[in-house]
């Protein structure tokens, strides 16, 4: 692994050029990235259509399921979308410096990882998730806690004079940020709320075109609708890795330490 031969150019980029270069990102690595998206959301799909199966039970065909099914449809994605993006997350950590990831490795990161994401991601965000008005808190608070941890697993507690906790790291790179952020957070609503709508829209006038069916019936809701919702997320997943980069590019200069730390190994092995 070369640290100064990246797979994608490290420079500063916009969010609508970030957007952009997410597809060209999923185009290339398309295969491995379904295998990632599907062994982290199917899971909590199939979790979902169980804990909500009750407020489908007097589901009317000519109606909309309640209010509640809904919200509580919302919530559990909201608070599933870290554990369920994990994987891309670290083979997306991987792809940047090597042309061959190893799922070996992946899995072996994502254990390492486990505790953090289950007291940050699972306990505290639940917490969170559960009321509306705290979910700015999650996507504009520290929307890339989950690269944290994952990408730099910084320890539980500071080591050492130079050390730095994960929450001390998240703290120090969202709290300088907060205009980029919340301008990026707000847009990203919008992108991804015409992004489910297309989806969803699709999918009723595929069904209408191969089975003649016009109604918004159950499996609009229990199947396409929340198809539409991971697959949005799973897209915003690269989305919100490739903004991190660029984050990390615009306030630390990451390009030079990257570069830095490669001719460092460099002169490591030359001299061993």
């Amino acid at each position: 692994m070369q640290l100064d031969k990246t797979r994608i150019a490290i420079r500063e980029r916009s969010f609508p050029d970030i957007l952009d270069l997410s597809l060209h990102v999923i185009r290339r690595h398309a295969a491995p990235l379904a295998v990632a998206f599907v062994a982290g959301a199917v899971p909590f799909a199939a979790l979902n259509q169980w804990l909500l199966a009750d407020f489908l039970q007097d589901f009317d065909i000519d109606n909309a399921p309640s209010g509640w099914y809904f919200y509580w449809l919302l919530v559990l994605i909201v608070w599933e979308a870290p554990l369920a993006a994990a994987p891309i997350t670290l083979y997306l950590g991987q792809a940047l410096f090597s042309e061959q990831p190893s799922a070996a490795r992946l899995g072996k990161e994502l254990w390492a990882s486990l505790p953090q994401l289950i007291f940050f991601q699972v306990v505290i965000r639940a917490l969170l998730s559960v009321f509306f008005l705290f979910w700015p808190v999650i996507y504009w608070g520290w929307p890339y806690l989950n690269e944290i941890i994952l990408l730099e697993r910084n320890p539980w507690r500071k080591r050492g004079l130079y050390g730095t906790s994960t929450a001390t790291r998240s703290n120090n790179m969202h709290n300088r940020n907060r205009g980029e952020l919340f301008s990026r957070w707000m847009g990203s609503l919008l992108i991804g709320a015409a992004i489910i709508a297309a989806i969803w829209a699709a999918s009723w006038y595929l069904r209408l075109q191969l089975a003649y069916k016009l109604n918004f019936d159950q499996p609009m809701y229990t199947i396409y609708l929340p198809a539409a919702l991971w697959l949005s997320l799973g897209y915003f997943a690269v989305v919100r890795f490739l903004s991190y980069l660029d984050l990390r590019i615009r306030t630390e200069g990451w390009e030079v330490e990257l570069i830095m730390r490669a001719e460092g190994a460099r002169l490591t092995r030359q001299l061993t």
